[in-house]
């Protein structure tokens, strides 16, 4: 009976990694593609090498008997160069690749063979369209170029997200924010019991943006590999150190100055509060082209007045305040 139970036991904990497993969320990129002969025949057998400049990864495969490749599991970002090669066969190279979170790209290649003459090879890739086989459903991607780029009030993902058409404040396709799944490379930073903001608890954030580098919303994918929520996948995959040493510091602050207090021909009563955000980030190898490091640490300090009027007697006015001080320390490693 014992020997039974635990065999139930076993069976029941393989069923729910296979299950986790599922519904793990896409941190990485690839890119596929078909290498054919100037005959349009399939190049059996021919390599094709992907190199990721900053952090000089390598990532190659060869081709099939379809003259198709794919490669899975690439860094996001780039630049890369690209190296194809079959013998008889002259090499073709494409460079200034970027790849974007949880998108493929697509690279087609003819070789010409080596006996002729050409003068300089110039191959030229382009990013998917909005509607390719590659993409799994709606989607929003938002790059760390992006996102130095763009404005941001609240230093917050919902200043980034909100881009997506199908968002409303926090809720996405008409779908409560409750019911977001939002993820960290791919681990789950959601609000379980939605008493605060749809991202993040106590008026916090679950991760600096200092250290983001990609962010991915999903809307209603059919892709195994996401699920897990109703309204929207948002997922964010954090910075990696390069070859190249990088740092910053920072520090953000708000105002009552800067608080507007008219509506109409109403003016409001300025309302005293402070907040500032200082933080610092600092990456780079601790081998080169083959193991790095990024460390950010972030601080947060806010103070604000909550104004509260409790239900008065009849005939009479009651009015209250309280103040709240807030002292919020993010870190994040990698």
């Amino acid at each position: 009976m014992n020997k039974q139970v635990r065999k139930l036991a076993v069976s029941l904990l393989l069923l729910l990694i296979a299950v986790t497993t599922a519904f793990s969320q896409v941190t990485t990129s690839g890119m596929s593609g078909r290498l054919d002969s100037q005959s349009n025949e399939p190049l059996l057998g021919a390599t094709v090498v992907a190199n990721h400049i900053p952090t000089g990864t390598v990532y190659g495969t060869v081709v099939a008997n379809d003259g198709r490749y794919n490669i899975n599991g690439m860094r996001i970002g780039g630049p890369y160069e690209i190296e194809v090669s079959f013998i008889g066969y002259n090499t073709r190279k494409a460079s200034d690749l970027f790849l974007v979170l949880g998108e493929e790209a697509k690279l087609n290649f003819t070789l010409e063979e080596s006996s002729l003459e050409i003068g300089e090879v110039i191959a030229l890739g382009s990013k998917n369209s909005r509607f390719s086989s590659n993409r799994t459903g709606a989607q929003e991607i938002i790059t760390s170029d992006m996102m130095e780029k763009l404005p941001t009030i609240s230093r917050s993902l919902n200043d980034f997200t909100k881009l997506t058409p199908m968002s409303s404040g926090g809720n996405f396709g008409g779908t409560s924010y409750r019911y977001n799944n939002v993820t960290v490379d791919g681990a789950s930073f959601n609000n379980s019991f939605g008493l605060s903001s749809s991202l993040g608890a106590s008026g916090t954030e679950p991760i600096s943006l200092e250290a983001i580098e990609q962010i991915q919303v999903m809307i209603a994918p059919y892709d195994v590999r996401n699920g897990a929520f109703t309204g929207a996948g948002i997922n964010s995959v954090t910075k990696s150190g390069t070859n190249d040493w990088t740092g910053s510091a920072y520090y953000y602050f708000k105002s009552p100055d800067l608080e507007g207090r008219k509506q109409k021909t109403l003016t409001l009563d300025k309302n005293d509060f402070t907040y500032n955000q200082k933080g610092f980030s600092v990456g780079g190898p601790i081998i080169k082209n083959k193991l790095f490091f990024f460390i950010n640490g972030e601080m947060d300090r806010k103070e604000s007045p909550i104004n509260w009027q409790p239900s008065p007697a009849k005939g009479q006015q009651g009015d209250g305040q309280s103040i709240v001080d807030v002292n919020t320390l993010q870190t994040f490693s990698d």
